[in-house]
């Protein structure tokens, strides 16, 4: 690696321990496994995909609720959410989370300028970059498992209507920075993210979504088919 340059790549589904900057997000997501519940996880009741019906733009859940499957928020509307890391989704029973406030502030076009001390490919200088600006904030006196940040569980939507990857980088890239949560990440403690990302061919990212959260015992979360939506 060439002195005072930094490198970037596309990575799937967790972030690395080691690097700094934008962890990936995935491609592709995958339903939860159901799985037992976590030690010290905050636990309500799931809300049932019958009763839950998307709400208002730009409205959240009350502090005592998760905000509904299917929720429409505005960019910087907070969202409540269970929040269940990689590492507690197994086993067979139910699924508990950490609770989270989680908030997409905005997205931002950048320009290729940004990365004048990333090295890239040819095609991916051909591409556009786009920042997606997050805000979360523990709601739980639980603190997240170790080398585990529920930034990295939004997904972007391009306007394909397809899931983008977001880019890692060895380095810090000034530009949009991904910190880990801070030590003591429990309630009341807020930190601010931002995911990068390359999209080819002159598309966009039109919106982001949440789609994790608790489950009952052998069964998908309803936020998998009906995640939460900015944009």
């Amino acid at each position: 690696m060439k002195p005072g340059r930094i490198t970037a790549w596309a990575i799937a589904a967790v972030a690395v321990p080691g690097l700094a900057a934008c962890s990936g997000t995935s491609t592709g997501s995958s339903p939860a496994s159901p799985g037992s519940s976590a030690t010290g996880s905050t636990s309500w009741s799931t809300p049932s995909q019958a009763s839950s019906q998307p709400a208002a733009q730009g409205q959240a859940a009350g502090s005592g609720s998760l905000t509904p499957p299917g929720a429409h928020l505005a960019f910087g509307g907070p969202a409540t959410v269970g929040w269940v890391p990689p590492s507690q989704d197994t086993g067979t029973g139910a699924h508990r989370g950490i609770k989270l406030r989680v908030t997409v502030v905005s997205i931002q076009k950048g320009t290729m300028a940004d990365f004048r001390n990333v090295e890239l490919n040819g095609n991916e200088r051909k591409s556009t970059p786009y920042y997606v600006q997050l805000r979360v904030t523990a709601l739980s006196s639980t603190p997240p498992p170790k080398d585990s940040d529920p930034a990295i569980t939004f997904t972007a939507i391009d306007d394909r209507g397809q899931q983008q990857q977001s880019i890692t980088f060895l380095g810090t890239f000034s530009r949009c920075d991904d910190p880990m949560p801070p030590k003591q990440f429990v309630s009341g403690k807020t930190y601010e993210s931002c995911l990068a990302y390359l999209i080819p061919g002159g598309g966009s990212i039109q919106k982001v979504q949440w789609d994790n959260g608790p489950t009952a015992a052998n069964e998908v979360t309803p936020y998998f088919d009906r995640p939460i939506v900015w944009g």
